[in-house]
């Protein structure tokens, strides 16, 4: 039986596993050059894009408690997966074949937006918009 201790580990280790992907998937060094028919938007944006949406989703079910709303779970996962942008950003300075670009952050972030906003969307489907109402005995129940 699932406890919601074995819940919360399972969610975190699937954000860390995420994390950990998309890091090193970002820093290996590049086996293809820079194509300059790409210039700023080669096919590696979308990569950022899908990368950022699923840490994005895997961090808001992380973060997801009784204690903070959807909007609040939403900010703290973008934070977190910019961060974890910025911070491979400044890794790949030092990998050859490997150069920070802004438009990696950006695509990083309009990923992680889409990825809340896609999370949100199915958090609340899968929430009942009335909480079930006890069984309330009736008058002809009682007699």
């Amino acid at each position: 039986m699932e406890t919601p201790d074995d819940r919360f580990d399972s969610r975190w280790k699937s954000v860390v596993g995420t994390a950990l992907v998309l890091l090193v998937a970002s820093v290996l060094p590049s086996p293809l050059g820079r194509h300059p028919e790409f210039s700023r938007f080669g096919p590696d944006k979308l990569l950022h894009i899908l990368g950022h949406a699923w840490l994005t989703v895997t961090l808001a079910d992380a973060f997801e408690t009784d204690r903070l709303d959807a909007v609040s779970t939403g900010i703290i996962a973008v934070s977190v997966s910019f961060v974890h942008g910025l911070f491979t950003g400044f890794l790949q300075q030092y990998v050859p074949g490997r150069v920070p670009e802004r438009a990696d952050l950006v695509a990083g972030l309009v990923g992680s937006v889409l990825g809340v906003l896609g999370w949100w969307y199915v958090s609340e489907a899968r929430t009942p918009d009335h909480p079930p109402e006890s069984h309330q005995p009736t008058t002809t129940e009682n007699a």
